[in-house]
């Protein structure tokens, strides 16, 4: 498999054009009542997302992935990866993962 490597700073400000509207409409989503199957599960031991700060994208074989560290109202420093695949003109968002201690519990 290969290695993850971070993108160049125009590739990155091309990939976030599109992945910073999508990471917006998926987070706040869930405040508003949206994703109801995982809302409840995040929003209860989370709280409700308030912000997220500035990503880094790496790319692996034929994926983008975008890693924001994001604040939610119980827990700050979120790890948030969103997923996409090289190519996709339609950037269909291909994963989301959230990395908490406060969701492991």
């Amino acid at each position: 498999m290969s290695q993850e490597t971070v993108v160049s700073d125009e590739e990155k400000a091309r990939v976030l054009e599109y992945a910073d509207p999508i990471a917006d409409n998926v987070l706040l989503g869930f405040g508003e009542g949206n994703y109801t199957m995982y809302r409840e599960f995040v929003t209860s031991r989370l709280g409700l997302y308030v912000s997220r700060d500035n990503p880094v994208v790496t790319e692996r074989g034929e994926y983008i992935t975008v890693t924001y560290r994001a604040n939610f109202e119980r827990e700050d420093g979120v790890a948030l990866r969103f997923v996409f695949r090289k190519g996709d003109e339609s950037h269909q968002l291909s994963g989301l993962w959230f990395d908490s201690p406060m969701l492991r519990s």
